[in-house]
């Protein structure tokens, strides 16, 4: 009995495109429009559906039939995805471990719950042990810090007040805003305290940054450090000679000669030369600003105060960063702790 109340089999219609052609569009789909002739920077289903008629492949074909089959392959040519390809970098090994190590050493010691637990995926380069002796012996007297900027922050006022959140009702706020401008954020955060010193400005010149280094720095040594580690990015406001002057004149030792300084990569190695002096710097590979821990807290600041926000004035909005910053000093900062860097010694 079983099966019978199957439908007995039949011929039925045949099939009009046959495997070979949607294996043909699957090639198809993963080269550029551009070098079959078209304008367009991507394959949509009615392009397809035109260079197959145009090309002769078949007689007709509806753009709906290319769509199912895109569903089907679980193909989405409509989409992108940004990401960064980050070139070779002969130094990335040795900084990125150095940094890591710094940021083990600065961070509070492990619990015995946190040891127990099963170490996870490391990512290479493993973090450097000598920094780390380093700045586990001088965590008390010497300030890790990170420093960075956050450009480009808009004053955007919306044209209508919030409406606020309510019992079955999201938020909803004005997508119309009114543009005052942009302003750029320094700031710069002690990884052991979580403490963050910033200044906002109308524009960032080297002058500009060498100055709000040198402000930060008093503040560093009026807080009790002797000495800072100041983890950075290789902009090249971050290595002018405006920089090295100031770090020159906070270690006490005299300005190097202008050949000395000359070029870019002269004035990083002088910047990162002696682990004795009082400040030094340690600057990340690049394209890798996930290891500066500043740019953790530059998201906090744009979640929970930029990204809502509505500011009629440049001015306005430097206020309230300032704040944000004053209320997150007082209520929210905390020692950042890097146990992933810690386990991966330990493992």
């Amino acid at each position: 009995m079983d099966g019978w109340l199957e439908d007995r089999s039949r011929t039925g219609r045949p099939d009009t495109f046959d495997v070979f052609l949607w294996t043909d569009i699957l090639a198809l789909v993963t080269t550029d429009p551009r070098d079959h002739g078209y304008k367009e920077t991507h394959w949509s289903s009615a392009l397809v559906a035109r260079h197959l008629i145009g090309s002769r492949r078949v007689s007709a074909i509806h753009r709906t039939t290319i769509s199912r089959f895109f569903a089907k392959a679980d193909i989405k040519p409509h989409r992108v995805r940004q990401w960064l390809n980050r070139p070779d970098d002969p130094e990335f090994e040795v900084r990125a471990a150095k940094i890591k190590g710094l940021l083990a050493g600065a961070s509070p010691p492990l619990s015995e719950a946190d040891r127990k637990k099963e170490p996870g995926h490391f990512q290479a380069p493993a973090p450097d042990l000598a920094a780390v002796r380093r700045m586990r012996r001088t965590r008390e007297e010497r300030a890790l810090v990170s420093f960075d900027e956050k450009t480009g922050m808009q004053a955007k006022e919306r044209i209508a007040p919030d409406q606020p959140v309510a019992p079955g009702r999201i938020a909803r706020q004005e997508f119309e805003y009114v543009r005052h401008g942009t302003m750029v954020l320094l700031a710069l955060m002690v990884v052991q305290t979580g403490i963050v010193l910033a200044r906002v400005l109308a524009h960032r010149a080297n002058s500009d940054t060498a100055r709000v280094l040198d402000h930060m720095l008093n503040k560093l040594w009026a807080m009790g450090y002797k000495g800072a580690d100041i983890i950075v990015d290789q902009l090249n406001t971050h290595w002018s000679v405006d920089v090295v002057e100031v770090v020159a004149r906070h270690c006490g030792i005299p300005m190097p000669s202008h050949d000395q300084i000359a070029t870019g990569p002269q004035r990083r190695e002088w910047l990162e030369r002696s682990t004795r002096r009082r400040v030094v710097f340690h600057f990340c590979p690049k394209h890798s600003s996930w290891l500066n821990p500043i740019e953790i807290w530059f998201s906090v600041l744009v979640r929970k105060a930029l990204r809502r926000g509505s500011f009629d004035s440049k001015q306005d909005l430097k206020k309230r960063v300032l704040e944000f910053v004053a209320y997150y000093n007082k209520h929210l900062a905390h020692p950042y702790r890097f146990k992933k860097y810690q386990l991966q010694i330990a493992a």
